[in-house]
C-alpha cells in the first residue's frame, strides 16, 4: 500500500518568503557590535542594556495588537511598509548619537522589522502544510539564522578595515530598499477557507490566550531567548576579556552547527515528541551557560560553540512547531506571531537584566543566571499537557 503524497513545501511563495525574512533578518544581526559602538560615543554604561534591547519595545507593544488583524489581503503591504521603515531606521543611526535619539532610531528600527516579519509569519503560517509542520518551522528558523552566521564576523572584519559602524549600516538602508523587489511577486490573496483569510480581531487573540498549552510555550519562549540574547550581546566583550581573536566566530560555529542539524534533521521533528525533547535541550543548555565562566582556552569556547550549536538547533524550531500544532487552524498565524512577540520580550528583557548583572556581580553571575532562565523553561515543558496535533481543532468542532 502506498503511502499518500506530501503536501508540497517549496512553493513559490514560500521561496519568496524566505528570500525576504533572510534578509530582513540579517539586517537586525548587523548589530553584534552594536555594544562596541555606544562605548565609542561614550554612552552612560547605564544605558546600554536598555538601548541594546529596545528595538524590540515596538514589537511588544505593537505586535499582539497588529497580529489579529493580518490576513492574506493586507500582509503583503505589511511587510513592505515594515521594510521601508527599517531602511528610514538604518540610514537615521549616522544622526543619533546622544541616549535619546539612539533610543528612538532603535525603537524605530525595531517597530518596522515587527511589521515586516509579523506580515510574513501569516503568511508562512498559510504556506506550510499541517502535516510538516517541523520540517517547515525548522526551514523559518535556518533562514533566521544564516544571517547570524555571517554577519558578525564580517562586520567584525569590516571594522577592522576601519569602515565605521554607520558607513555599514547606511549601506544596508540602501540594500534595503531591494528586498522590496522579492516582495512585488508575493501572491498573498490566497484560496482556501474564507474565514481564515479574515484576522481574528482582538476577541480571537483573548480566545487564544485561554489555551493553556499555547500560554506556556510562549512563557518557554520568553525565557529561553531572554537567555539567548544575553549570549549574543555579551559574549563579544566576554571573549575579548579573555584573549579571544574574533568572539564573533563562536555564533558563526554555531549557527553552522545549527543549520546543519536543522537542514538535515528538519523532517524528523514532526515525528519527534517536541515538547519531550525541547525540555531535554534546555536542561542541557541550563547545565552548559556556567561553563561559559571557565572557558580560558580558545577551543574550549569554540566547543561550547559547538555544543550550543546542536542544542539551539533542536529545541528553537521544536518549540515553534508545538506552538504551531497545539493551536487552533485559525490561530495559527496569531500565534506564530505571538511566539514572535515573547521572542522580543527577551530579547528587551535579556540585555537589560544582563547589563545590570555585568556591572554589579560580573559575567559568572550572568552565565548562571542563564542557566536558571533555561532549567525554568524545560520545568515548563515537562508539564505541558500532552495535546496531539489538530486536537483542539477536533475539540472544537464537538463543540460545534
Amino acid at each position: 500500500m502506498t503511502e499518500p503524497a506530501r503536501p508540497p513545501m517549496f512553493t513559490r511563495e514560500f521561496l519568496l518568503l524566505s528570500i525576504v525574512l533572510a534578509c530582513t533578518s540579517a539586517m537586525m544581526a548587523l548589530f553584534f557590535q552594536f555594544h562596541a559602538y555606544l562605548i565609542s560615543l561614550g554612552i552612560d554604561p547605564r544605558w546600554h542594556g536598555f538601548l541594546l534591547g529596545s528595538d524590540a519595545i515596538t514589537g511588544i507593544l505593537l505586535q499582539p495588537f497588529l497580529s489579529p488583524y493580518l490576513h492574506a489581503r493586507n500582509a503583503k503591504k505589511v511587510v513592505a511598509a515594515g521594510i521601508i521603515v527599517m531602511a528610514i531606521a538604518l540610514f537615521s543611526y549616522s544622526f543619533a548619537v546622544t541616549t535619546a535619539t539612539i533610543a528612538f532610531v532603535r525603537i524605530m528600527h525595531g517597530g518596522g522589522f515587527i511589521l515586516a516579519v509579523a506580515a510574513m509569519m501569516e503568511l508562512f503560517a498559510r504556506c506550510i502544510p499541517q502535516s510538516r509542520s517541523g520540517e517547515g518551522i525548522g526551514i523559518v528558523s535556518i533562514l533566521r539564522l544564516v544571517p547570524y552566521a555571517v554577519i558578525p564576523p564580517l562586520v567584525v572584519y569590516l571594522a577592522g578595515l576601519h569602515y565605521a559602524f554607520t558607513s555599514i549600516v547606511t549601506a544596508a538602508a540602501v540594500f534595503m530598499v531591494f528586498i522590496l523587489i522579492p516582495v512585488a511577486f508575493i501572491r498573498s490573496e490566497g484560496g482556501g477557507d474564507e474565514a481564515l483569510r479574515k484576522g481574528v480581531g482582538l476577541g480571537g487573540l483573548m480566545e487564544s490566550l485561554k489555551t493553556v498549552p499555547v500560554v506556556l510555550v510562549l512563557v518557554v519562549n520568553i525565557l529561553f531567548y531572554s537567555a539567548y540574547t544575553i549570549l549574543f550581546y555579551f559574549l563579544r566583550d566576554f571573549g575579548e576579556e579573555k584573549g579571544m581573536n574574533n568572539p564573533g566566530f563562536f555564533f558563526t560555529l554555531a549557527m553552522i552547527v545549527m543549520i546543519v542539524i536543522r537542514a538535515a534533521g528538519s523532517r524528523y521533528f514532526d515525528r519527534a515528541n517536541k515538547a519531550r525533547l525541547s525540555a531535554v535541550c534546555l536542561v542541557a543548555l541550563a547545565i552548559c551557560h556556567p561553563l561559559f565562566h571557565f572557558a580560558n582556552i580558545e577551543w574550549v569556547f569554540l566547543a561550547l560553540s559547538v555544543i550550543f550549536g546542536v542544542l539551539w538547533g533542536v529545541a528553537i524550531p521544536l518549540i515553534m512547531a508545538l506552538l504551531f500544532d497545539i493551536s487552533e487552524a485559525r490561530f495559527r498565524g496569531l500565534n506564530l506571531n505571538l511566539g514572535l512577540v515573547t521572542m522580543q520580550v527577551g530579547f528587551f528583557v535579556g540585555p537589560l537584566v544582563g547589563g545590570l548583572m555585568v556591572a554589579s556581580w560580573g559575567y559568572g553571575m550572568l552565565f548562571v543566571f542563564c542557566g536558571i532562565l533555561n532549567g525554568a523553561g524545560a520545568v515548563l515543558l515537562a508539564g505541558l499537557p500532552h495535546v496531539k496535533r489538530g486536537a483542539l481543532d477536533t475539540k472544537r468542532k464537538r463543540k460545534m
